[in-house]
């Protein structure tokens, strides 16, 4: 009977490693502050080189970018990729190509939304605004 019972949890820890692992999202590639997601993957900007002050993000291949990025910070997504980010005062957002941003601000910024791009930001204190070329919060 023991036996079972750890062969058992020994199972639902597997299992549950599995399952947690599934569709997580990883920590961009980055050399200081420039911070890449690669091809086709899902990149967390909050780790790593973006997790707190200035930097410059690139999700520009087929990505799901997610997290936040610091005061200054630049981030580009295109080609196809989605990016729902949370941007710290002064940062700046290109979003073209296709790509889908979901894009908060905790202070002044501004975003491009071109090439096909769907985009919407949210400033504030604000309720979220869809963009048709781009915009910026105050």
């Amino acid at each position: 009977m023991k036996t079972l019972k750890r062969v058992l949890w020994s199972l639902s820890a597997v299992m549950l490693l599995a399952i947690g692992g599934c569709g997580s999202a990883q920590a961009p590639s980055c050399t200081g502050t420039s911070c890449a997601c690669p091809s086709g993957a899902s990149c967390d900007l909050s780790q790593g080189g973006c997790s707190g002050g200035s930097c410059t993000a690139s999700c520009i291949d087929k990505n799901n970018c997610i997290g936040s990025c610091g005061p200054s910070c630049s981030l580009a997504c295109s080609n196809g990729s989605t990016c729902t980010v949370t941007v710290g005062p002064s940062a700046s957002v290109s979003c073209t190509s296709g790509a889908t941003c979901h894009i908060t601000c905790t202070g002044s910024c501004s975003v491009g939304c071109t090439g096909g791009s769907t985009c919407d930001l949210t400033c504030a204190g604000k309720s979220a605004q869809t963009l048709s070329a781009g915009g910026q919060c105050p």
